[in-house]
């Protein structure tokens, strides 16, 4: 099997690197307008270029670029696979016609393993979704998802990744000065606990929180701080992304 890759900001660099694991790097084609040759892969000169020598290709542009790429490419019988938040797969359709089309939001936790987000397009048949999905099990935990939902789930399997950490960061920083402690050590504690906290999450569910916050105690007055935020930060953090996606999809998904 012969992969393109068109576009190598973080979730390109991370796919070519992921593909090649399993497959030789020569058979992994990859184009950059910024970058033009490297150590690794088949570096080629265009998009088109990288579309023909492939059998599934993947678009990684970032948005604002998907435009140019339209109108630089002609899609031929191949697969493309999209991991372009917001954009819905009509935009597709309307500039590259009739395409095998799948959308996938991959994240950078894929470096490891992780969920990743599948929707198979109205023209892909059952065996290219397939052959897609097989391919992708192969380093992620593959979810399949309606469009109408993407944007929702792309909170938890996408942007969570860094909105979990950027809360853990604050948290220790806090803590940190607060009580005049060692960040690394912080944080070397914290990182221990997420590792028995998530299997234990992932056995007991959110059974867990009782389990912890007696009634009465020090950490009730934790939890009753974060439901205290519950309309206002939670509410806003989500809006918030939602609407970010709305705009996106709204000034490039035309």
């Amino acid at each position: 099997m012969k992969i393109g890759i068109i576009g190598l900001g973080n979730i390109g660099i991370m796919l070519a690197k992921r593909f090649a694991e399993i497959l030789s790097p020569s058979d992994i084609a990859v184009f950059d307008t910024r970058k033009t040759k490297g150590d690794k892969y088949l570096w080629v000169n265009s998009s088109q270029e990288a579309i023909n020598k492939s059998e599934i290709i993947f678009l990684c542009v970032r948005p604002q670029n998907l435009k140019d790429l339209f109108a630089t490419i002609k899609p031929k019988n191949k697969i493309f696979i999209s991991t372009i938040a917001a954009i819905y797969e009509k935009t597709y359709y309307e500039h590259l016609g009739e395409i095998k089309l799948v959308r996938i939001i991959p994240s950078m936790i894929n470096k490891i393993g992780g969920p990743i987000l599948f929707f198979g397009g109205k023209h892909t048949n059952a065996s290219d979704k397939n052959k897609v999905e097989k391919l992708l099990s192969k380093f992620g935990n593959v979810h399949k998802v309606a469009e109408k939902e993407i944007d929702a789930y792309t909170h938890l399997s996408s942007c969570s990744p860094a909105i979990v950490a950027e809360f853990l960061r604050l948290y220790i920083e806090t803590l940190s000065k607060e009580q005049k402690i060692n960040q690394k050590k912080a944080l070397k504690i914290l990182i221990e606990m997420l590792e028995i906290f998530v299997p234990l999450l992932k056995k007991e569910g959110f059974k867990i929180i009782p389990q912890v916050c007696t009634k009465g105690g020090i950490t009730e007055q934790g939890i009753k701080i974060m439901d205290n935020y519950q309309d206002s930060f939670f509410k806003d953090l989500t809006n918030s992304l939602l609407k970010r996606m709305g705009e996106v999809r709204k000034q490039y998904g035309k």
